[in-house]
């Protein structure tokens, strides 16, 4: 078990005046077997009242609406959680077995799965490591080259990307050998930023593998959502009026 303090804040700075805004965010970390929080307290400038419920999914969501004009938007969490990956989580769900938006192979990936096949014997836990191992030889870790739009088949031509590309990937494969598995976003001691990784079924239970650093998951990784891909655990979704308006996000995460 290891005792965490976590902050994550983000700025949306927006080029002109926006207003009826509506916004919905992922940042709360969820109370599961595995992690309890102990304090969190969140911030969001301009002050707006806020609403909490859970998705379907099991994340916390904070919705709110900002009628007025407006040039940004800033929130914050802070706190303290004990995580304690030996106590494993059971919240199974069979959506967690097919493909996603995100995750759909196309023929070269199909290619690369079955050119492995024959090394993806044992259990779900062997079949996960020998699968990250060979996603690890197989694309480069580097920034700048995709975004959270990428697919994995497009990250998969590019043979680079970032940690949402080694988790979409890795999912992908874990699917197609049969193994349901799930995206988790959070924040890790190995990042200055959100960070993502993988979560598989071992058939009792869940069990944690980051390929972007093709580890196994432990007690220095904090959960904030979950789901079937990025799209389910994006930190801020949100619609609003205004002119075309590009939007500047800077991001903040500390774990320690």
């Amino acid at each position: 078990m290891k005792r965490v303090n976590y902050c994550f804040s983000t700025k949306l700075t927006f080029d002109d005046y926006v207003h009826d805004h509506s916004f919905a965010l992922r940042i709360i970390p969820p109370e599961t077997a595995s992690q309890q929080i102990l304090s969190c307290n969140l911030n969001i400038s301009p002050y707006v009242p806020v609403k909490q419920t859970v998705d379907a999914f099991g994340n916390n969501v904070t919705t709110g609406y900002l009628r007025d004009d407006h040039r940004f938007l800033d929130f914050e969490i802070k706190g303290t959680a004990e995580v304690d990956c030996t106590k494993r989580r059971t919240d199974y769900m069979p959506c967690y077995l097919y493909q996603s938006e995100y995750t759909q192979p196309d023929d070269a990936l199909r290619d690369f799965y079955r050119a492995h096949q024959d090394g993806c014997i044992g259990t779900a836990a062997d079949r996960a490591a020998y699968l990250s191992d060979v996603l690890s030889q197989t694309i480069g870790y580097q920034k700048g080259v995709t975004d959270t739009a990428t697919t994995v088949a497009q990250a998969f031509a590019l043979k680079k990307g970032v940690c949402q590309d080694f988790s979409h990937i890795l999912i992908s494969l874990l699917r197609m050998d049969g193994i349901a598995c799930r995206y988790i976003a959070g924040l890790a001691f190995c990042d200055g930023e959100t960070h993502s990784w993988v979560e598989y079924w071992t058939g009792k239970h869940w069990e944690g593998i980051d390929p972007a650093n093709n580890c196994p998951v432990g007690d220095g990784y904090l959960v904030i959502s979950q789901g079937r891909d990025f799209r389910d655990c994006a930190v801020d979704r949100g619609v609003m009026y205004g002119k075309h308006t590009c939007q500047l996000q800077l991001v903040r995460s500390i774990l320690s």
